[in-house]
């Protein structure tokens, strides 16, 4: 909202105040520097940058402001200023396409809040250079991917029954929590697309689903807890699988993580700001990081220690029996299991760790673009990984669509040489 002279000098002015005071703008977010921005340059210097207020008295002017969010220029009374949307908020990076506003009282006084309906979020964190476009493309594709073969996954575990013992069954449910994750994506990213349209009955709808992401996120770690403790059991305490029902399985598997989102919303709510409702992410409670994210970060980190150690304990015992002459057919099933569990749970534990550690943007603009587009093409095939390695390339499920196939083909050839006799005897 300033012509380029103007902005290059409020730049200029701004630089030179940081080397004066020895600032180090490293570690700072954009949020941080914006407000000293509008603190040290704009409130002391606006007369300067904005010439047409010489002869403005006072009481018919508004000065610079700072909501919180974005610097509010000096406006004359009666009237509107009009600037970009904020880079960032509360930890959250803002589409800059669209403007907010607020209004000038003819006292010289503002309104009282700032109209930030039009304001988007980039909900997905990416940087804003060519990295942006990439792991956008990236997520697309791969969260597309991870449905289709997850839910070509589920049509082959629900189409046979010799796919339907215990062990089968937690695939099923592993299936669904990751199919569901990848689908709440699209829709949530179809809603982004609708952002600049309907930006007040997106922020609502996309409070909704941001909270049906982290539901799911967590629903994905306690399947994969149950994919090692059915493991564990099975090797440790086999006679145990007599007493367990799959119902126990659904209740730990969907039940738990719901009560967890429970006690989270419920607190995040509990301890929400209320105050500038204006703003996004004020509006909606869930967007911004907060201390009580523990609620549902802390059990995704024990799951993956806990899930180490049956790793450990499995391996160990597999192995043992394996060395020995005794060594029967379920042990080596046993063995392939834990592989399988070997290689999908750093899968699934890198992607927790990378989304708790991300690299500073303003200290390596390289390393983050790096970052995001790796990040992007790990958390978006986590659902593509699964279902080949529970489901492509399982030797049981092989077997069965092989029996099937033949089977099929048996009763095409038999139906055939049958039918060919009639057309004999008939002529």
């Amino acid at each position: 909202f300033l012509p380029s002279c103007v902005y290059e000098e409020m730049e200029k002015r701004f630089q030179q105040v940081l080397v004066m005071l020895s600032i180090d703008t490293g570690n700072m977010t954009y949020a941080v520097l914006d407000k000293m921005k509008c603190d040290i340059i704009v409130k002391e210097y606006w007369r300067s940058f904005y010439p047409q207020f010489e002869n403005t008295t006072i009481q018919g002017l508004c000065p610079p402001l700072w909501d919180a969010a974005s610097c509010i220029p000096p406006t004359a009374g009666g009237d509107t200023a009009v600037i970009p949307c904020m880079r960032m908020y509360a930890g959250q990076y803002y589409h800059a396409g669209n403007n907010a506003s607020r209004k000038c009282l003819h006292n010289g006084t503002w309104e009282s809040i700032t109209d930030y309906t039009e304001c988007s979020l980039q909900l997905l964190d990416v940087s804003t250079d060519d990295s942006n476009d990439i792991s956008l493309v990236i997520y697309a594709v791969g969260y597309v991917l991870s449905f289709l073969a997850l839910f070509l996954a589920l049509s082959i575990f629900l189409s046979f029954r010799e796919l339907r013992c215990l062990r089968h069954k937690i695939h099923v449910g592993i299936f669904f929590s990751f199919a569901l994750s990848a689908f709440n994506w699209i829709i949530t990213n179809s809603l982004m697309e609708l952002s600049h349209q309907l930006p007040g009955v997106f922020i609502h709808i996309t409070c909704i689903f941001w909270v049906f992401t982290s539901f799911f996120h967590l629903t994905n770690f306690y399947w994969m807890f149950l994919e090692g403790f059915y493991l564990f059991l099975q090797v440790q305490f086999p006679l145990s699988l007599t007493s367990i029902k799959y119902k126990h399985f659904l209740v730990f598997g969907w039940g738990f993580p719901l009560i967890n989102m429970l006690v989270w919303v419920g607190l995040r709510l509990l301890y929400h700001n209320n105050n500038n409702m204006d703003i996004p992410m004020n509006i909606c409670p869930f967007f911004a990081a907060s201390g009580l994210d523990y609620v549902h970060t802390a059990p995704s980190f024990i799951i993956l220690c806990c899930n180490t150690v049956f790793l450990i304990w499995i391996m160990l015992i597999v192995i043992s029996k394996l060395r020995q002459q005794t060594a029967l057919d379920h042990d080596r099933r046993h063995l392939k299991a834990a592989k399988a569990l070997l290689f999908v749970m750093p899968l699934l534990g890198i992607g927790y760790l990378i989304t708790l550690v991300p690299p500073n943007r303003e200290n390596s603009k390289t390393a983050y673009n790096v970052f995001t587009i790796g990040r992007s093409l790990l958390l978006s095939t986590q659902g593509l990984m699964i279902s080949i390695t529970y489901c492509f390339v399982n030797d049981e499920v092989q077997t069965v669509l092989r029996t099937h196939w033949r089977r099929a083909m048996m009763v095409r050839r038999v139906g055939r040489e049958t039918r060919s006799p009639l057309k004999v005897s008939s002529q």
